[in-house]
């Protein structure tokens, strides 16, 4: 399958550079595989606001009901300098699809940064995140934004896959040819996935598409992809997935001898004991598409969101 290549923006020194405050790169193999599937704009808000590599600490503290970014050796507060940087580069950054930040980190962590009621940290207030990081998370709503940490959850990882690539296609789709056609297949293409993720948004997607009239491609386009982008914010449930995969199944129901349908309706009972992963039900869903040459099915996403390399880790 032609997969779309995401736009991520990504910590740098996640990418492999050498920006840390103590001058070292972090390896993670999920992020080093899925650069070889993107785009990848990368980052070290710290080094860009001017500090150098290595670095003494900085850290978020809590004051006046606003949190702000402090240097304890240097006695230099430079919430300011985040803040304008953040409002640039983020104004700057065009079109992306994805996040991957650095977990606990003043400036980027997404999670477990380290709060402080005073400014040489020395008073813990609370867990939570760096000052670029919530400039993100405020301009990008509806944009993936996770951290290395949390990416190792499959479900968290499946998640963000799924979302970076398809709105990746949906940015290709419409950059390459405005018709309604091609967002017609688009969304028939995107059914199921939908399906999965949000009933009524797939409906509304639906009716989007059916309202077009001549010469209204770029309303409908911007319509959609508002909808589209909201359809995914929350994490299916279980229920979901099985509710899409009987529907799937429903088109072999009627060409699999009754071992092989008992066999498969067991594999789903195993799926809701947590007893094996969702990937075994969606692999023999893909290998009846296949066996019976459904060109429908094997054109949905939910059987094939991102590329099957992504699934190892």
């Amino acid at each position: 399958m032609n997969f779309a290549t995401p736009t991520i923006c990504i910590s740098a020194c996640l990418a492999g550079e050498q920006v840390r405050y103590d001058g070292q790169a972090i390896h993670d193999d999920f992020v080093k595989l899925l650069l070889t599937f993107s785009n990848a704009v990368n980052v070290c808000p710290e080094l860009a606001i001017g500090l150098g590599v290595p670095r003494a600490r900085i850290l978020v503290y809590y004051h006046s009901s606003e949190f702000r970014l402090f240097q304890p050796a240097t006695g230099l507060d430079i919430t300011q300098q985040m803040k304008e940087f953040s409002d640039w580069f983020l104004s700057a950054i065009g079109a992306i699809d994805g996040f991957i930040l650095k977990a606990k980190s003043p400036s980027c962590g997404i999670s477990g940064t380290k709060i402080y009621k005073d400014s040489t940290g020395t008073i813990f207030h609370s867990r939570g995140k760096g000052l670029f990081a919530m400039r993100v998370l405020e301009r990008f709503e509806h944009i993936p934004a996770e951290d290395e940490g949390k990416l190792r959850d499959e479900s968290i990882r499946e998640h963000f896959l799924v979302r970076v690539f398809s709105f990746a296609d949906l940015r290709r789709t419409i950059s390459q040819q405005k018709t309604i056609g091609d967002l017609i297949e688009f969304h028939q293409n995107y059914k199921y996935l939908l399906m999965t993720y949000n009933q009524h948004k797939l409906r509304q997607l639906g009716k989007i598409v059916a309202s077009y009239q001549k010469g209204e491609i770029d309303s409908v386009i911007r319509e959609y992809t508002a909808a589209f982008y909201s359809a995914f914010k929350k994490k299916p449930s279980p229920k979901n997935h099985i509710n899409t995969i009987l529907h799937i199944f429903g088109y072999f129901s009627k060409s699999l001898t009754a071992d092989e349908k008992n066999h498969f309706l067991h594999l789903i009972e195993q799926y809701q004991e947590s007893k094996i992963r969702r990937k075994v039900l969606i692999d023999l869903l893909r290998n009846w598409a296949h066996r019976f040459g459904n060109s429908y099915l094997l054109s949905q996403k939910y059987l094939n969101p991102y590329p099957e390399e992504l699934h190892t880790l």
